[in-house]
């Protein structure tokens, strides 16, 4: 009857161990998928935040490329050519005030005198001259300076010199104080860009904390309910282990002996 009992129980627990072992490999198989789900949500938040600093990075940039064109100091119809050494080149920030200066014949380095306005083809044609002979006074056969009498061919008075190399001066003045106000407005849309890039990395971070949050609390429920499974099944081969090794010792007991010992 004992080894009956034995033999009922041994066939139990062989049968409650494959159990185990076939919840053991599902929630393995189940855990591994849900790593990989939670691989895949840290990697999608990873993308959305590397996206969003190039973005804030692009802004950055595109913003000062705005504010250099919209001061006449970018690219945009930009005169100044930088592969043409000759002449010494003017931007177009310069010359378009010097354009104006000119033409209103009034230069804010002289506010005590005024000049007589200037067309845009003379001021033109000293530009080019200014370039090739720094409009300087023109000189006789012999090498005497003639009176009066500037640029190549002496086309130009003193007062038109004196009028485009002051209006010249006051133009690079107004550009270097306008380079500093672009470098300021640049900076500050920089410092409210990084505000506004911290922000919104926050805003993802908590997204992402919300997408994660359920798919970890079940992670670790399945985690803790394969290390009860694992638990079991291991009390539960040891029992069989030892009711296997009772039900041999039954058997040796059972067997018939013949009259021996």
């Amino acid at each position: 009857m004992a080894f009956l009992l034995l033999l009922h129980e041994k066939m139990r627990l062989r049968r409650q161990v494959n159990k185990l072992t076939l919840k053991q490999l599902q929630y393995g198989n189940r855990l591994d998928r849900m790593t990989k789900n939670i691989s895949r949500v840290q990697k999608m938040y990873s993308s959305k935040q590397a996206q969003l600093q190039k973005m804030a990075q692009m802004m950055q940039s595109q913003a000062t490329v705005f504010f250099q064109n919209a001061m006449g100091l970018g690219m945009q119809n930009q005169a100044f050519n930088p592969w043409n050494m000759s002449g010494g080149g003017m931007t177009s920030f310069v010359l378009n005030q010097m354009g104006s200066m000119l033409a209103s014949g009034k230069i804010p380095k002289d506010k005590n005198s005024t000049y007589p306005s200037m067309d845009q083809a003379t001021f033109q044609e000293m530009l080019q001259d200014y370039y090739a002979g720094g409009l300087a006074q023109m000189k006789d056969a012999d090498g005497n300076a003639v009176a009066g009498k500037y640029g190549t061919k002496g086309q130009f008075t003193e007062d038109q010199v004196k009028a485009f190399k002051m209006a010249m001066q006051a133009a690079q003045q107004n550009q270097s104080q306008a380079q500093m106000m672009c470098q300021q407005m640049s900076q500050n849309y920089q410092n409210n860009i990084s505000i506004w890039l911290e922000a919104a990395e926050s805003q993802l971070e908590a997204e992402q904390d919300a997408a994660l949050a359920p798919l970890e609390m079940e992670q670790t429920d399945m985690e803790l309910e394969k290390e009860s499974i694992e638990t079991q099944l291991t009390y539960a081969k040891e029992r069989l282990q030892n009711i296997e090794q009772a039900c041999s010792e039954g058997i040796k007991d059972s067997a018939p002996k013949f009259g021996l010992g």
